[in-house]
């Protein structure tokens, strides 16, 4: 039999959890021992997700029996298989619901924690964006025959951004969706931080009025404003 043999700042990192009493970030798959029905229940959702499905899970137990343990190793294998994942402690200043701004403290902490594999421990928002518009750039690039330095690229480019979010429109500021996305891809194109900036706090929800979103972007609401209403 071989022998395993575990990277020194994967097992560091393992045992300094332990320690400390908190699930592990890293090396969940090394210690876990009795789940396997669980996880492969919840990687054949993944399958179905994967394939335009959906589905809720809802893990229960007493204190001590696993479930952040359980929750961090299917953490793991989702972005293994190129998910985005998210993740919030709800508090009682971060709830589902909520007259004091706890629905929004909600959103904004999932969207600071969103992470994929290349980014495991958060702010993917701005990596994931990038990805997306560029992917967008080179479409446009194979399909219209257009050179990086083409003068028309960006305007073909903002074109698409403003095509693909079309379905969005419908929506309640589905078209102020698609605004932040092309003002996040002008300020890409510009070299203007602040511009990129600003997109990504609307996206974010850090906006506090609508006055100061309009101001920054020319969108007549913050996100700060939808994610208030509907959470």
């Amino acid at each position: 039999m071989s022998e395993l043999k575990i990277p020194k700042r994967m097992t560091t990192a393992l045992v300094n959890s332990l320690t400390a009493g908190v699930v592990p970030r890293i090396g969940l798959e090394h210690i876990a021992v009795g789940r396997r029905p669980e996880v492969e229940a919840i990687l054949r959702d993944m399958e179905n997700i994967a394939d335009g499905g959906a589905a809720f899970k809802l893990i229960t137990g007493k204190f001590g029996s696993g479930k952040s343990f359980l929750l961090q190793i299917i953490r793991n294998y989702a972005m293994d298989r190129d998910f985005v994942v998210a993740d919030a402690d709800l508090s009682p200043e971060r709830r589902l619901v909520g007259t004091k701004g706890q629905g929004l403290a909600t959103y904004r902490e999932l969207m600071s924690h969103l992470s994929t594999r290349t980014r495991p421990d958060g702010g993917a928002l701005e990596i994931m964006l990038q990805k997306w518009i560029m992917g967008l750039q080179q479409a446009v690039m194979q399909e219209k025959g257009l050179t990086a330095d083409a003068p028309q690229l960006a305007e073909e480019v903002e074109q698409r951004i403003y095509s693909v979010a079309s379905g969005m429109r419908g929506l309640v500021h589905g078209f102020d969706f698609a605004k932040v996305l092309a003002s996040y891809w002008n300020g890409h194109k510009l070299a203007e931080d602040e511009l990129k900036q600003d997109a990504l706090r609307w996206l974010r929800g850090e906006f506090a009025t609508r006055t100061e979103a309009r101001k920054a972007l020319g969108v007549g609401v913050s996100l700060t404003m939808i994610t208030g209403t509907i959470i």
